[in-house]
């Protein structure tokens, strides 16, 4: 699955090099973030957050697990979640990071849409008018549509995830 999703341009892996302690890098990222689990329901309660908190997620010694929390008026669909791990290589510290953008909230809709339109295809041709072949463009057009806006939203968040974590890494130690 991960190999179809890197082929895809949903899931990047990255690394990160910043000039600073791993212990430092931590408690300044943990007073930045809100603590969640990241479930299937975390994202509700965003927009009537009144921390200051960019992102949410957990991070401890071993790595971290973040997503970006949801704004009122934001049309920036953030989909991407980031998973990392820490390595401190003498006065830098290396995060390795994850950034997937394909949430397994989407594989019931990547499954039951095409399956919709082979349906409404194979119903259309079975039909004895002329006219009814006239809407199978459409049909495909439509489909194309209901499937490429979902990907090319997820495609879009994962490089707005890592653009935005690298950059929000450096602002964060440089304060």
């Amino acid at each position: 699955m991960n190999t179809l999703l890197t082929k895809l341009n949903l899931l990047i892996t990255t690394t990160i090099e910043l000039p600073i302690e791993k212990y430092n890098f931590i408690s300044i990222v943990n007073t930045s973030i809100d603590q969640s689990d990241l479930g299937y329901f975390s994202d509700m309660g965003d927009v009537f957050s009144s921390s200051k908190a960019e992102y949410k997620g957990h991070i401890n010694s071993y790595g971290f697990k973040l997503k970006k929390k949801r704004k009122f008026f934001d049309y920036n669909m953030n989909l991407a979640t980031a998973k990392g791990h820490f390595n401190q290589q003498g006065d830098t510290l290396k995060i390795n990071m994850e950034i997937n953008g394909f949430s397994n909230q989407m594989a019931p809709f990547f499954i039951i849409v095409p399956i919709f339109y082979i349906f409404s295809i194979t119903m259309t041709l079975q039909g004895e008018d002329v006219a009814s072949l006239a809407i199978i463009p459409f049909l495909l057009l439509h489909g194309l549509f209901m499937l490429g806006i979902p990907y090319f939203i997820m495609r879009r968040s994962v490089k707005r995830m890592q653009y935005e974590l690298e950059r929000d890494f450096y602002f964060m130690i440089k304060k």
